[in-house]
């Protein structure tokens, strides 16, 4: 017999199903996540919430650490959203 050749996949960390969990929560808020390298001309950005077309979206780095996501996601879901002005940005 011949052993699997396919990758076996772990199980998240709780760390990772702790940001899954409170990704779903932000989504349910109606904000939509995007994890982008935040970088242009050499300038690194900060992220934040954002509106766009009256949809809102929060914008983090995916280079920040699974701790730094889970705090940014949190603070998203304490207490009332800011009111966003369109194209206004709010630094979390």
């Amino acid at each position: 017999m011949r052993a699997s050749t396919a990758k076996k996949k772990k199980d998240p960390s709780p760390k990772e199903l702790t940001l899954r969990r409170l990704e779903e929560r932000v989504a349910q808020k109606g904000i939509q996540i995007h994890y982008d390298k935040l970088e242009t001309a050499g300038l690194k950005l900060k992220g934040g919430l954002c509106k766009i077309k009256g949809e809102i979206h929060l914008f983090i780095d995916r280079r920040k650490s699974i701790e730094e996501k889970i705090g940014i996601l949190t603070d998203c879901l304490r207490g009332p959203l800011p009111e966003l002005s369109k194209s206004t940005t709010n630094d979390l």
